[in-house]
């Protein structure tokens, strides 16, 4: 199955409202869910940079502060409720839409001020209002509220994504990819990870990117052994590293998560191309397989096996490929699950529906998904080796793991640090979509970096 890519204008915010009314199972009732605020430093007049409350901006696609948003279900009626900007706010913040133009521009069926909440929805004679649980609404006290059923169903509403979706993330995918090949080819030896980090940023948001989906990750040589490293500070000052580059751009509210490991150096060296090579082969087996009505679990036991075998190569396990598998071994090396829901929010929500359990195990533990993949899910796929001294002290101190590691061989690829390939998925009716272009195989790696030299 193959998504329309056909451009819309409209953010289908009703259409994501009768999809979360769907999933509530009720026939009569009113949802209504408020936007997020401006909050202010304390002892300060500066605002913290505001994003939307992510299920407001799902079920309104609107982007600025102080809105709300009701869906009568029984009419199929959706309502925008707009901050109202006075004379004097103007000076500041500019003069805004009209009601009308609003309710055209978000697609909505009725658009009125927030200080008509109270009247509007009283009218309306709603036997429920589902709100989120950590919404308030003080003006609606005298309804019945229920504040539990409305989060699993528009979670569930989010997991599956409409073309309009797919069409933002597919180019902030392009975006934040083509982002990635310009540090290729621009980084050289002497520069500071900041730098990167700075020109990436640049990029991202020169091609219509409103910020950063998450804390950009700049990491070169051991660096890249934490997992989320964020201080972005230290000099690139030695050729034999790679620099491992996790960011993406926010488009439209729609995260892209990309991640590419490169030499520093013109080539890579031989220890940081034998575990690049491993991680690769993981990554490419995983979205090979990934198609609807498998599981999630499978694609990360499949990147570990894929791993074992590699890394038992290398020499750096030994012994039965399967008791590697079945002690989990890899988790040692992986620490993390092979990657994520995605969408509006980097880590998107419904990885773990009701009834789903986290399996206590290295690497298992930290998986954030586990269901079946089914169409119009969207996954990153993220595999990773890494050499963290503080986990290969456990594994150490472990007799029945520390039999399947060979220590001495470990030391000689401590220096590689760690290496992630993150690419962004759609799961389609026939196999999956990838997202990503940005380039990963090694000869065109080491061809872009040539030039850099």
């Amino acid at each position: 199955m193959s998504f329309s890519t056909a451009s819309s204008s409209t953010y289908p915010a009703k259409q994501h409202l009768v999809r979360t009314a769907k999933n509530l199972g009720v026939s009569s009732g009113v949802i209504f869910v408020r936007g997020g605020d401006i909050i202010v430093h304390p002892d300060s007049d500066t605002e913290y940079e505001f994003h939307q409350d992510s299920n407001f901006y799902y079920l309104s696609g609107v982007v600025e502060p102080g809105y709300a948003a009701a869906y009568d279900i029984a009419s199929d009626t959706a309502i925008l409720f707009v901050n109202h900007v006075s004379a004097d706010e103007a000076v500041w913040v500019g003069v805004p839409m009209s009601l009308e133009e609003q309710q055209a521009a978000y697609g909505f069926d009725q658009a009125h001020y927030t200080k008509d909440i109270a009247s509007i929805i009283s009218a309306l004679s709603p036997s429920k209002v589902f709100m989120l649980p950590h919404h308030q609404a003080p003006e609606l006290q005298s309804l019945s509220i229920d504040q539990e059923m409305l989060i699993e169903a528009v979670h569930e509403a989010r997991v599956f994504k409409d073309d309009y979706e797919i069409e933002v993330m597919r180019k902030a995918n392009k975006i934040s990819g083509s982002a990635h090949e310009t540090l290729m080819r621009e980084a050289r030896v002497g520069m500071n990870e900041a730098e990167l980090r700075g020109r990436f940023v640049g990029l991202v948001l020169s091609q219509g990117c409103s910020y950063e989906a998450y804390g950009s990750i700049v990491a070169r040589g051991r660096n890249a052994a934490t997992l989320h490293y964020t201080k972005n500070n230290m000099k690139m000052d030695d050729a034999s590293n790679m620099v491992l580059v996790d960011a993406g751009g926010s488009l439209r509210c729609y995260a892209s998560d990309i991640t590419r490991t490169w030499p520093l150096g013109a080539k890579f060296s031989s220890e940081c191309r034998d575990i690049y090579a491993i991680v690769l082969a993981m990554q490419k087996s995983v979205i090979d397989a990934c198609g609807p009505n498998k599981q999630w679990m499978d694609m990360h036991l499949l990147s570990n096996r894929v791993a074992a075998q590699g890394l038992l190569e290398l020499g750096i396990l030994r012994g039965s490929l399967d008791d590697i598998v079945r002690k989990h071994v890899v988790g040692y090396f992986m620490p993390h699950g092979i990657g994520h829901l995605i969408g509006i929010d980097t880590h998107d929500v419904g990885g773990y529906p009701r009834g789903a359990e986290r399996i206590n195990a290295p690497g298992l533990r930290y998986l954030r998904a586990s269901r079946e993949m089914l169409p119009r899910m969207a996954f990153t796929v993220e595999p990773g080796l890494y050499f963290v001294d503080a986990i290969l002290a456990d594994a150490k101190a472990d007799p029945s793991i520390a039999e399947h590691i060979d220590f001495d061989v470990v030391a000689k690829y401590r220096s590689v640090g760690g290496v992630r390939i993150e690419d962004n998925i759609v799961i389609t009716e026939s196999g999956n979509d990838n997202l990503t272009t940005c380039v990963k195989e090694i000869a065109d790696i080491e061809a872009i970096r040539a030039k850099a030299h």
